[in-house]
């Protein structure tokens, strides 16, 4: 039987193949639907109608906060990646999905229905942290604590691990969104500009990722309702960073406190590893390496983390240790 891996993220679907011989499929998770429920679009093509749908048309995305939103929309999703690589000999595959520490029975059991009514033969479970420290190539079955940050799109988890296990684990329910959201926020109230996801996200890259010192945003004006463009300097969103700095530093102190000193020693040698798509916001970075006072480590690549970390969860020396279900 052939095997897919999967990391479902809220912004983002990535599925890769046994062998990792291709790069892993990267897919917006986004569905368009009418409002009778029957799917008109998924992925890219649904991304490109949100905010643009007429009345009886909806694009939505089917996960979010590291969960479930909508059944349906997450098996039309699911159903048209698996149709896409059908004709590579993956038909009625095994699918290997990341899961965090924090998931219930009830959770693993929605997604491994989810998976199997898109077509999956079997589903299996493997530790989400350790995914990501493999992932990241760390001693993950040594006698040593890694703390490893992943700033996704709806919530930032931070995990610190040792031999092989979650010792604790804490979930701050802001991330990338929350950026995006102050950026909107700060046009309309500031500005008098309606702006839509897609062009907060961009001015968020260019103004944090980038380095740039502004950016231009289009939109439609609050007054006249007439298209209009506004500029934004990088020092009017830096705000909005530095609360969700201090959010995830304030999660790493409480879950550092209920620890052992040992464990916490290990950080001061080799400090904390940062993945998802939010690591690669330097303006971020540089404020969680102030506030923790603790070296950062950057992934290459750290939106694929996860999906390198189950690829070797595939070998057999790995994923009997790294199962959970």
């Amino acid at each position: 039987m052939r095997r897919l891996i999967f990391d479902f993220g809220s912004e983002n679907v990535r599925m890769g193949m046994e062998g990792g011989r291709r790069p892993p499929l990267t897919e917006p998770a986004v569905v368009a639907h009418r409002v009778s429920g029957d799917v008109v679009a998924v992925g890219e093509q649904a991304l490109r109608m949100l905010g643009r749908t007429p009345d009886g048309l909806e694009a939505e995305r089917p996960f979010t906060r590291g969960g479930v939103r909508s059944q349906k929309l997450a098996e039309a999703l699911l159903k048209n990646l698996l149709a896409r690589v059908g004709g590579h000999g993956f038909r009625r595959p095994e699918i290997w999905i990341a899961m965090g520490a924090g998931a219930s029975a009830i959770d693993r059991r929605g997604l491994g229905v989810l998976a199997q009514h898109a077509g999956a033969a079997r589903v299996r479970f493997c530790s989400l942290s350790a995914c990501k420290a493999l992932g990241l190539e760390l001693p993950l079955f040594q006698p040593m604590g890694s703390l490893l940050v992943d700033m996704g799109a709806s919530c930032t988890r931070i995990d610190l691990l040792s031999l092989g296990h979650s010792v604790a684990h804490q979930k701050v329910e802001m991330a990338g969104d929350h950026i995006d959201e102050a950026i909107a926020r700060l046009m309309r109230d500031r500005y008098n500009l309606m702006v839509g996801e897609a062009t907060s996200q961009a001015v968020k890259h260019a103004l944090l990722g980038d380095g740039a010192d502004r950016a231009t945003a289009n939109g439609r004006d609050l007054v006249t309702g007439l298209p209009q463009s506004v500029t934004l300097e990088r020092d009017e969103v830096l705000p909005s960073v530095a609360l969700l700095a201090d959010q995830i530093a304030h999660a790493v102190r409480e879950l550092l406190r209920d620890v052992s000193p040992e464990l916490v020693a290990d950080l001061a040698g080799h400090g904390v590893f940062l993945t998802g798509g939010g690591a690669r916001l330097g303006a971020l970075s540089d404020m969680l390496q102030d506030r923790l006072d603790l070296p950062l480590h950057l992934d290459a690549d750290p939106e694929q983390t996860i999906c390198k970390g189950l690829q070797m969860a595939l070998d057999p020396k790995y994923g009997t240790k790294l199962r959970t279900a």
